[in-house]
């Protein structure tokens, strides 16, 4: 029997309690600051979930309400993915967990980034930089069930649940079941990703019967979204457990549709992963009292913790935050960092990544010279134009981030009234992943393949069962005191590494609140696989005019061309708590469809 959740007694006085609290709720610690932003921050003191979309987080809240915590909700939320965010993440795509338990008082990574199939054959594929939408990243083809890596998804969401949830997955997986049967409005923002990403779509069959409209057309705005032939997936998965999908009838038939379609994934690659997503134990640095917890590898959120490392030796509020002094420093801190995830981060199994090293005092204190030399010698430079090539260049790299170059990425975070707190960063890849729905299943499958390098003896070149090294492993928490203050994550590829620490020093060190940390303006260098060392800069014109002016005459190469706000920058969702108080603050990116909801 299917709950109306609008007409349960809890989900009404969430929704009340809400409005109340934000006609009337405010303190000096966690003040609302309008400035340029759009929205307010959302209130809460028994749960928040912030996830790239409204119904995802309803689906959260709606778990918290009827007595679920953290975990449970942010399953249920990221499982709803499937049907309101389809083209970003879901069953069959891979991800990452950062968790911490309030009942064992300790913080947790999960990993189900996805690995490579068995059988794979790395030189049958096609040496192409990207599709026609422009979202490659390796030197891969980067449509089809070739470029698929055994998706972890599913095995993350249960494992999480099982060792940490109150509910079952036929609970949380309720809401999604139902938004894929009985369909979900499309956003602008939707039918952007729609246009953005049909031609990953269009060359299957499967693919077109459910992702466009009547198999011809992309959904656009007023239309309704459904994926009946998923819900009837979710709804065995829910009902006989995760062993269908990935030993029974359903592996089975994702194995059939691979043979038959070219690719390589089989059941004996399906049934290995349940047992390779396994609790590990967090990297972590301190940082300005708090101590701060990341992925480890095959994740590359060591950068983070690098460029919060190396940014921590300066005086921030002195430089003024986004001031041309602050900038410099920050782009110089993330561009040689991002050097060091791309020499060194793979799957620890196959590769020896020196975190004790790259983490070390003396290392980043070497890195930190480096950035004020760096700094102090483009001053000298003094640049007030550039050269016929750079010229050339800047046309050439804006045309790889044309509107069309989507990443599929999403993340969400949840606190909840125990004291529990995490952040799940999931993705398919690429737009609608690989493009490419097996059988009947329904299930859209990830391109995370074209994320890894075909070239034999890198950190994160392709080989048999190798999990990704991922950019998508980062995500961070900032504890007090021993306790969870501020949980948060991006989308947005490679930028994915440089936009949660802007947002986590946006809250730390320049005392904004979470929503305002997310929707301040934020760079990226251009730094995806094969571009590294990244040459220019995307950057948000909200940046002060005289800011951007200065940058430029210090030789930085800037792309001003997406304007005011870029999703291209990323898609922040995070939550902090004042420990005071008790109250719950959730931020989440207009950027993109974010919304968070409190409880």
């Amino acid at each position: 029997m299917k709950t109306n959740y609008k007409k349960h007694p809890a989900f009404k006085g969430m929704l009340l309690g809400v409005i109340l609290m934000m006609c009337i709720f405010s303190f000096n610690t966690m003040a609302q600051v309008a400035k340029e932003n759009l929205r307010p921050a959302a209130i809460g003191k028994k749960g928040m979930v912030a996830t790239a979309n409204p119904l995802a987080s309803l689906a959260g809240q709606q778990v918290l309400a009827k007595g679920g915590n953290a975990i449970d909700a942010i399953v249920a939320a990221a499982a709803s993915l499937n049907a309101v965010e389809p083209y970003m993440s879901g069953t069959a795509g891979v991800g990452f967990m950062l968790f911490y338990s309030a009942e064992e008082d300790r913080v947790r990574s999960l990993a189900f980034g996805g690995w490579v199939p068995k059988s794979f054959k790395a030189m049958s594929l096609k040496d192409e930089a990207k599709a026609a939408d422009g979202a490659g990243h390796g030197a891969i083809e980067t449509v089809g069930p070739r470029i698929v890596a055994i998706p972890g998804n599913l095995a993350g969401w249960n494992r999480a649940l099982e060792d940490y949830g109150t509910m079952s997955l036929k609970e949380v997986f309720e809401p999604t079941i139902a938004y894929l049967e009985d369909g979900v409005p499309i956003t602008e923002f939707d039918q952007a990703m729609w246009r953005g990403t049909v031609e990953r779509v269009r060359p299957h069959k499967e693919s077109r019967a459910i992702l466009f409209k009547d198999g011809e057309n992309p959904y656009e705005i007023g239309d309704i979204f459904t994926n009946k032939p998923l819900a009837k997936t979710m709804r065995r998965i829910a009902d006989e457990g995760i062993e269908v999908f990935y030993q029974g009838d359903i592996a089975e038939q994702i194995a059939a549709a691979f043979k038959k379609d070219g690719g390589f994934i089989t059941v004996e690659d399906l049934a290995m992963v349940p047992g390779r997503v396994q609790w590990t134990d967090p990297i972590s640095i301190d940082y300005r009292g708090y101590k701060v917890y990341n992925n480890p590898p095959p994740g590359m959120g060591i950068q983070q913790l690098q460029t919060l490392k190396i940014m921590e030796g300066f005086d921030l509020q002195a430089m003024g935050h986004n001031s041309t002094e602050y900038l410099a420093h920050l782009m110089e801190a993330i561009y040689l960092s991002r050097i060091d995830t791309d020499k060194y981060v793979g799957d620890p199994d196959y590769v020896d990544v020196p975190v004790d090293k790259l983490l070390s005092d003396s290392y980043l204190d070497e890195q930190r010279k480096k950035v004020v030399e760096r700094v102090k010698n483009r001053k000298i430079a003094d640049r007030s134009d550039f050269t016929e090539s750079e010229l050339k260049l800047l046309g050439s790299l804006k045309d790889k981030m044309d509107p069309k170059y989507q990443y599929a990425t999403t993340s969400l975070s949840a606190m909840d009234q125990w004291g529990n707190a995490v952040v799940i960063i999931q993705t398919h890849g690429g737009g609608f992943g690989s493009g490419y729905v097996a059988g009947k299943t329904g299930l859209i499958f990830n391109s995370a393949i074209d994320w890894m390098e075909k070239t034999p003896g890198l950190v994160n070149s392709v080989e048999p069962w190798k999990a990704v090294g991922w950019c998508v492993g980062g995500m961070m928490q900032f504890h007090k005191d021993g306790k969870p203050e501020l949980v948060v994550g991006s989308p947005g590829s490679f930028g994915i590494l440089q936009s949660v620490p802007q947002v986590a020093m946006n809250y730390i060190d320049f005392g904004m609140n979470i929503q305002d940390a997310i929707s301040a303006p934020r760079f990226r260098w251009k730094d995806e696989l094969g571009s590294v060392p990244a040459k220019e800069i995307i950057i948000e014109t909200r940046v002060d005019n005289q800011v951007l002016k200065s940058l430029r005459q210090m030789g930085y190469l800037l792309d001003t061309s997406l304007g005011d706000w870029s999703m291209t920058v990323g898609g922040a969702q995070g939550v902090s708590i004042d420990r005071k108080s008790g109250w719950i603050m959730g931020g989440a990116d207009p950027r993109r469809n974010g919304y968070a909801v409190g409880w």
